[in-house]
């Protein structure tokens, strides 16, 4: 065995892609220092997401887009290790995270890991001071947890009690490249729950219109503390409650087309 295969760790990195030629290659040459397997799972791009991906020695299979469950749980079939790293293409790991998963590996993984992510606001290289983190199960045993079915997320459905590792250093999430991007993500989104969830009471939805903007405000502004990030924080905790309103707005349309 060489010694760059005796480096490598048994966890295969699974990225979904969709027209992410801006973004792929930063985030593929944030994980190549964990000498893990990259595997992208590609839904059609029309740009260079595909050629960056596999110049970075990627694996690339292309699948049509069949919603955000049904993907995830699509490229786990194609990974060579049962130990899986759930990354999105706007992710980036820092070299401190990086560090942190190899010694769990080499302490003896286990079969889940949560992954913090600190989010990073367009134009900026980094998070804000006391940014908010989110955390979740990303690195898992397929074998005791697979992706679900629902189309609108990529939740796990884990089958064991064991307690996770719960990795401290943080990736940072480029989620979001411009304010345009922000607001036509929020509109897809809102659509997708729309098109996909079970139809509500149009009464429901109309009663949660009124309060579903300032509540998800206070929820992104202050419970997140973009209200940190000054003015930048200001916007796009108004995005994020818009995000949250034009969902209850276009579930209610569906409702009362089909008479709900």
């Amino acid at each position: 065995m060489t010694a760059a295969a005796s480096q490598r760790l048994p966890l295969s990195v699974l990225i979904r892609t969709l027209n992410e030629g801006d973004r792929i290659g930063r985030t593929l040459e944030s994980v190549a220092p964990l000498g893990a397997e990259m595997v992208v799972i590609d839904a059609g791009s029309t740009d260079d997401t595909v050629a960056i991906a596999r110049a970075r020695r990627a694996v690339v299979y292309e699948n049509p887009w069949p919603g955000f469950g049904p993907q995830r749980h699509f490229g786990e079939e194609k990974c060579a290790n049962d130990m899986i790293f759930s990354l999105d293409a706007d992710e980036v790991l820092t070299a401190a995270l990086v560090a942190e998963i190899k010694r769990a590996f080499a302490a003896g993984p286990a079969k889940l890991m949560t992954v913090r992510k600190a989010s990073v606001f367009p134009g900026y290289d980094r998070p804000w001071p006391l940014s908010f983190c989110h955390e979740q199960v990303l690195i898992y045993d397929r074998r005791v947890a697979r992706t679900g079915p629902n189309p609108n997320w990529d939740k796990l459905e884990i089958a064991t009690s064991d307690k996770p590792i719960r990795l401290k250093n943080p990736l940072w999430h480029f989620s979001l490249r411009n304010l345009n991007h922000a607001v036509s993500k929020a509109v897809y989104v809102g659509q997708l729950a729309a098109d996909t969830q079970p139809v509500r009471s149009s009464l429901g939805l109309t009663l949660r219109l009124i309060v579903e903007f300032p509540i998800a405000f206070c929820r992104y502004y202050f419970a997140r503390r973009f209200c940190l990030a000054g003015g930048d924080g200001l916007v796009y905790a108004m995005v994020g409650a818009y995000s949250r309103w034009i969902r209850i707005a276009l579930m209610r349309e569906r409702a009362r087309r089909e008479g709900k």
